[in-house]
Parts: C-alpha cells; structure tokens; sequence
C-alpha cells in the first residue's frame, strides 16, 4: 500500500461518517431544548413523541442543572427552557432574554439510598435526620450553586428543624447538623451526577433528591413528610417561612427562601426558532405531555400558572392562567 493510503482512507471514511451524519437532519428545521436534569428522561420521551408528530422538526435536548441552564441559554441561544425553580427565570433571565415564565409541574424532595445503604431497614420518616447524623453514615447533596436540587434540600433542612423540633418547643439546630455532616466530598455538581458519581457507586449511603430522580433511575428511597418536602401546593405558605443561607454561581452567598417546588417553562426573546418553540411548549402542557410527566412522578400543574412579572402568552390562553 503507498505511503499515506492508510491516512487518507482513514480521513475519507471520517467525513463520510459526517456527511452521513449531516443527511440525517438535512431538510428539518433544528429546535434547541434546554431542560432541568430532573426532566432528561420525561423530555428525552417527550422529544421522541414530537418528532413523530412533526417529521419535519429535529428537538436537539441538552440536558444541566438549571442554574447553569440559565447561563447558558442566552449563550447557546435556546429555543425552549424549562428549569428546575421558576424563580430563576425572572431573577436571572427577566427582562432581557426573557418575559415570561409558565409553572407547569412539581415534585418533592426524597431521600434515595441503595441495596447497601446503612441501617436502611431502619430509616423513616420520621428518624431519618438521626440515621444520617450517626458516624458510619454518609450522604450527599446537589451543588446549592448550580442545581436548585441542592438549595430546595438546605430548604428542606430547615423546615425539618421547624417540624420536629421549634414547632414541639424542642431546641436542636438541626439543620445545622446536616450541613456540618456533609462534606465538600459529598456535593455533586447536579443530582444525576449526585446518583450516578456517588449514589449509584456507594460512596454515601443516602442522597437527597427529587422523586422524580428516584422514580426514573429506579432508586429505593423514603418519602418525607409533606410538612418539609417542598412537594404539596396546600403548604406553599408554610414552606415560605424558612429561609437558608447558600453558596451562589457568583462565588458568594445568597439566602433563599422556602417555596413550593414548581418547575418553569420558556421560551427565550431571541429564540431562533420561536414558531416550533411554541408548539412544542403547547406540547409539553398538553394532556399527552402532562401524561409523560406523571409516568416521570411530576404533578402537572393543570392549567399551567404564569406569574405576574409576565403576562400570559397569547398562544397559551388556553392551557396557562395568571397566577393569582
């Protein structure tokens, strides 16, 4: 064989690969869809059930935490954004990239384990925080910073310090256990790197998640009390009156405040592709989308809720009210 021919050949089959590549999409029209990692596997069935609705439509899901997402929609220049905490659309991307948000599902905070969890024959509802705090047990969190799956579980803490002790006239600062129990170690950057680096490896015994996490990946775990789980809209008051004190993507510290934990939806101002954007957000709160949700463990939110910082779009009227 001449010098070189093993080169080249190697260099034609590549871009024939690409080219191959390149011809699956050739004709369809590209729509970008940036979604919460706790919605990877409902979007992932989502884009699969759109593309066979709209042949002519390739959804391209890139899947973070959602503070990330925030940052890097305006970047990346997303057509469709739906994030973890509704708040950070308003906070971070209102008004410039975007003028509106939709809460269209919620979930709760669980604590997952695995086969070989310690002591989880043990472990309920109402004695978790003791199990967690005992020396041979480790467990994990999200990244408060880059994932509202981190931030919901501080949250969480300190309505459990209210629930089984300042509301029983006890003084334990319980919450402040938890953070001082968890290591730098045991904070992954989102919570599916949370289950599949730490969880799913057996490098802490519990993790704090969604139960939508917990659900999708097959996780054994323990409900917690509605009181503290962030998960019942009849508590969302209740939940408000907690606030915590986290790490932020800037490198400083914010406090947040207790809220019900609802997922947003929307379509960015400079979207690229904003007529496909609003047929796939019409999709998403459809009867078929909210359907795929529940498969996910989400609680629709049914008709979706638009806060009052942005009007309700005219192309939702009639799947989303203004908050009231």
């Amino acid at each position: 064989m001449p010098p070189g021919t093993t080169r080249r050949l190697a260099t034609l089959a590549a871009l024939a690969a690409a080219l191959s590549v390149a011809g699956c999409g050739e004709g369809k029209r590209i729509l970008r869809v940036f979604a919460a990692d706790a919605l990877s596997a409902s979007f992932r069935e989502m884009e699969h059930a759109y593309e066979a609705a709209h042949p002519d439509t390739d959804v391209v899901l890139d899947v973070h935490g959602s503070i990330l997402l925030t940052r890097l929609a305006p970047l990346r220049r997303g057509d469709v954004l739906a994030v973890a905490d509704h708040r950070l659309i308003e906070k971070i991307l209102s008004p410039k990239h975007a003028t509106w948000v939709a809460k269209f599902a919620t979930t709760e905070i669980v604590l997952a384990g695995h086969r070989s969890s310690k002591h989880r024959a043990e472990i309920n509802p109402q004695n978790w925080f003791d199990i967690l705090l005992r020396p041979d047990v480790s467990y994990g969190i999200a990244d408060p910073s880059q994932d509202p799956c981190g931030y919901y579980t501080r949250l969480l803490w300190k309505l459990a310090e209210r629930h089984y002790f300042t509301s029983r006239g006890k003084n334990r600062p319980l919450a402040r256990q938890l953070v001082q129990n968890c290591p730098k170690a045991h904070i992954a950057r989102d919570a599916l790197s949370l289950i599949s680096e730490h969880l799913n490896l057996a490098r802490v015994d519990y993790a704090f998640v969604y139960r939508v996490h917990a659900i999708d990946q097959k996780l054994p775990f323990t409900p917690l009390p509605r009181e503290i789980n962030l998960g019942d809209p009849a508590l969302a008051d209740q939940y408000a009156k907690v606030q915590a004190l986290v790490p932020n993507y800037r490198g400083g510290t914010e406090t947040m405040t207790g809220t019900l934990i609802a997922f947003g939806i929307t379509i960015p101002t400079d979207a690229p592709n904003p007529e496909d954007a609003r047929k796939f957000v019409r999709f998403v709160l459809s009867p078929q989308g909210r359907k795929i949700l529940e498969r996910s463990g989400f609680k629709p939110l049914a008709p979706a809720l638009v806060p009052a910082w942005g009007a309700v779009p005219e192309f939702l009227k009639d799947l989303a009210k203004a908050e009231e």
